[in-house]
């Protein structure tokens, strides 16, 4: 019970940090899509997603190796934190070098500076955030979350509302929450104290540091073609209207994904403790079982309620996201649970197959979005990318167990997944009188999932009483 004690305080503290703010951005969503026109939210997207898209390639994932070697007690941490420090700010160097030649570009003219001040606050806010992780100061962390989303909620407000800066304005709110927080995160956990010459960097600990990340640069690169590529295919067929649409559809799955990111990072710290013993074994037999059932039955949820969610959240011609969007949380699904296999693979060090695993899964899904794109606009690049993630799943699925084996109820998960794929056919389909379709499949996996529901419920009651 002291495991899922310590884990229950960081998924805290980190929904604290995490939820809060990204629940508030979320509620944002009306906003833009009543300001911003379809092309300019679309524009605003492919910025971030770029940035997003850089950030691994040029770091060297290096963020990765600061989180995990920080979280060894008997590594030196000065050598984690200054390694990370001077990996990124020469990777900032690099990005404003190559952003010299984008000038020349007259479409690209206009954001290149604030997609330079972009990358480079979102490069230390992540470094930072990894790091004070790492040495376990959450509540730092949570505190720097929080602090992100107020500064960047009220310049979205500023900046959006009464300026009427439109994308500038949204990537100023970014670039100024990012920096700000950063730099409390930075002073709060006294991080400097952590920080070496360069001449005093022990040559061993970065080469085992880049040994671990090197291969989740191509995992990073993979997961965004997974993630992104859709989107720059989308524009190529469709136009870059269809693509703001699109990258609407993403914000009602988006409950579902921060979610399960708040417990991943909480969970990257308990599953590295003991790793490989009986126990560890256990634990993770027992979390995997809890974790998989609330995944089932939040994103069932969602499915179902797709359709008054969108009313409620997308205005004008951003309403026709919905159709598409049930199909992007039964992506957000499989993506969760390749998530929660891929700490296997960071606890035990071992993250190459994290690389393969993804790769095959971008293969597929640019591939998959040649092919149905065309055809089917947004409604095939959501499919393109549910496919590419359950094959991301199911080849983690099996090639984890080499690393460790624990115990996956089988038969009932197969049957939920036809229930979630049935109920995200039908309302797609809009086939769902009086929501009959969605009281039936949430109440079908409670019934598959009470005694992990149940569990659940007394592990957080007799945590509550013991704290």
């Amino acid at each position: 019970m002291n495991s899922y004690k310590k884990l229950g305080k960081n998924v805290l503290l980190l929904t604290v940090g995490n939820f809060a703010s990204k629940l508030l951005s979320f509620l944002l969503v009306p906003l833009y899509t009543a300001i911003l026109t379809t092309s300019e939210y679309g524009i605003a997207d492919l910025i971030t997603t770029t940035a997003n898209l850089l950030m691994p390639l040029v770091t060297l994932s290096i963020f990765e190796a600061v989180l995990r070697f920080s979280l060894d007690a008997e590594e030196d941490r000065s050598q984690i934190f200054t390694i990370g420090l001077y990996i990124t700010v020469i990777g900032i160097i690099v990005i404003s070098c190559a952003l010299l030649f984008a000038r020349s570009v007259d479409s690209l003219k206009p954001y290149v500076l604030y997609f330079a001040l972009y990358y480079a606050s979102l490069a230390f806010y992540n470094l930072i955030l990894q790091f004070i992780k790492g040495i376990e100061k959450v509540a730092i962390y949570s505190v720097a979350g929080v602090m992100n989303t107020f500064i960047f909620i009220s310049c979205n407000i500023v900046f959006i509302v009464i300026l009427r800066i439109g994308v500038r304005g949204y990537l100023l709110s970014f670039i100024l929450g990012h920096t700000i927080s950063a730099l409390y995160a930075f002073l709060s956990s006294k991080s400097y104290n952590y920080i070496v010459s360069f001449l005093r960097i022990r040559f061993r600990i970065f080469l085992n540091m880049l040994r671990y990340s090197f291969p989740l640069i191509p995992n990073s690169i993979s997961w965004w073609i997974s993630n992104s590529s859709d989107k720059y295919i989308l524009t190529y067929f469709c136009g870059v209207a269809i693509n703001g649409t699109y990258s609407v559809g993403y914000k009602i799955p988006s409950i579902l994904t921060i979610t399960i990111s708040i417990f991943i990072s909480a969970w990257q710290i308990s599953s590295v403790e003991k790793f490989g013993s009986e126990e560890s074994v256990k634990f993770f037999s027992d979390v995997y079982d809890k974790y998989e059932c609330l995944l089932y039955l939040g994103g069932s949820v969602l499915i179902g309620f797709t359709k008054i969610l969108a009313t409620f959240l997308f205005q004008k011609e951003f309403l026709a996201a919905w159709v598409f969007t049930p199909i992007l949380i039964c992506a957000s699904i499989y993506n969760s649970l390749s998530a929660f296999y891929g700490t296997i693979y960071t606890s035990s060090k071992k993250t190459k197959m994290l690389f393969y695993s993804t790769l095959i899964g971008a293969g597929a899904n640019i591939l998959l979005n040649f092919i149905l794109i065309p055809r089917f606009s947004a409604i095939g690049a959501s499919l393109a990318t549910m496919i590419s993630y359950m094959i991301v799943w199911i080849i983690r699925f099996f090639n984890s167990r080499k690393i460790m084996k624990f115990h996956i109820n089988i038969c009932r998960n197969t049957l939920i997944h036809g229930v979630l794929l049935a109920e995200t056919v039908m309302i797609c389909l809009d086939i769902n009188p009086f929501y009959s379709v969605s009281i039936i499949s949430v109440l079908l996996i409670i019934a598959l999932c009470k005694n992990s529901i149940i569990d659940t419920v007394m592990i957080l009651i007799n945590n509550h009483h013991n704290s």
